[in-house]
């Protein structure tokens, strides 16, 4: 049986509207960015809806974090 891993996906709300996404793992303190997306909620939903397919999918759990960037 393999160990599920936590993968967490940082969502961060930048001041041009744009988002960063990007994935934290807890047990390394290492962060993946994941690519930049357009303002609007349907890109970021549509976004993380396909992370979340990907990682369930594998077998780990998911967590998230929302921040807003410095202005």
């Amino acid at each position: 049986m393999t160990k599920q891993l936590e993968c967490r996906i940082v969502i961060t709300r930048r001041a041009d509207a744009r988002i960063d996404l990007g994935m934290y793992d807890p047990l390394s303190a290492k962060y993946e960015p994941l690519g930049t997306h357009g303002p609007g909620e349907r890109t970021i939903d549509k976004a993380v809806l396909r992370l979340r397919d990907s990682i369930g999918r594998a077998g780990h759990l998911l967590t998230f974090s929302d921040v807003s960037a410095p202005r």
